[in-house]
This record gives structure tokens, sequence and C-alpha cells, in this order.
């Protein structure tokens, strides 16, 4: 007896249910967490940097150095923590790490967070581990 459509999709769930799904697979998705913001005077500390950091698998000092151009201000990384010395609202932080994502994470070509960074004498290289495309980053930190 030939199954029904049905039949055959309720199997290709429990298939993909049993399977183990890595974070930031080809099969699944990465969830970027939101920045936890700290203001201490005049400073902003983004408390979650290094969580950010391993998630989206980037540098911290990276992420530092992007911010600290960015916003035009120093910066410092103490525990796994981005301090920028200048009091900065959540909403424009959480739009430069989107920033950061899309130009030293996401694949130009399909878009998937599932990359790896290479540094290639001065240019750095977005290596996709999904399409296996490698492009260049064009942004300059300094």
């Amino acid at each position: 007896m030939i199954p029904t459509y049905e039949e055959m999709l309720d199997e290709a769930y429990k298939k993909l249910s049993s399977m183990k799904v890595l974070q930031g697979s080809t099969l699944g998705s990465i969830n970027i967490p939101l920045p936890k913001i700290n203001y201490v005077g005049k400073w902003t500390s983004i408390e979650n940097a290094g969580t950010i950091c391993d998630v989206i698998n980037r540098d911290i000092n990276l992420l530092a150095e992007f911010l600290q151009k960015e916003f035009s201000v120093a910066s410092k990384i103490e525990d796994k923590k981005i301090i920028l010395q200048k009091k900065i609202e959540f909403d424009k932080i959480k739009a430069k790490i989107d920033k950061f994502v899309d130009i030293f994470v996401r694949c130009p070509i399909c878009k998937k967070l599932d990359t790896r960074l290479e540094k290639r004498e001065r240019v750095y290289i977005i290596k996709c581990l999904a399409c296996g495309a490698e492009s260049p980053v064009i942004y300059k930190l300094k």
C-alpha cells in the first residue's frame, strides 16, 4: 500500500525531531541573544558580549573594535563584557550589533550565519560552512 502524503509528512517530522540540530548548522538557525546593557555613570557595559560572540563565533576583540569605530568612543573588555566610554541607548547598540553580524558573520551568498572568519594578510574572509563560498569583508576597521 502506498502511504498518503500526510503519513509521509508525519514520518519526516518524526525523523527530523529525532535529529540533533547543532546551533548554527545549515539545518538550524542561530538565535543571537539581545544585548544586556548596564549603565555605570556615563559608561555603557554590554554585559553579555562574550555570549553574543560565542554564539556568532567571533572574537570579542573584533566586536569591541567595531563598536569603538562605529560609536567613535574608546572601549575596553573586562570579564567578557564590552565597556564603552559613553552612554549609548539600547536600540543603537542593537542596531550596531546587527550591522556587525551583517558585515562580519552573514554569508553574502546564501545569507546564512554558519560561517568562519579568516584573516589573510590584511583582509578578512568570510568562509561559509553552509554553501562553501569565500567572500572578503568590505569594511575597514582602522
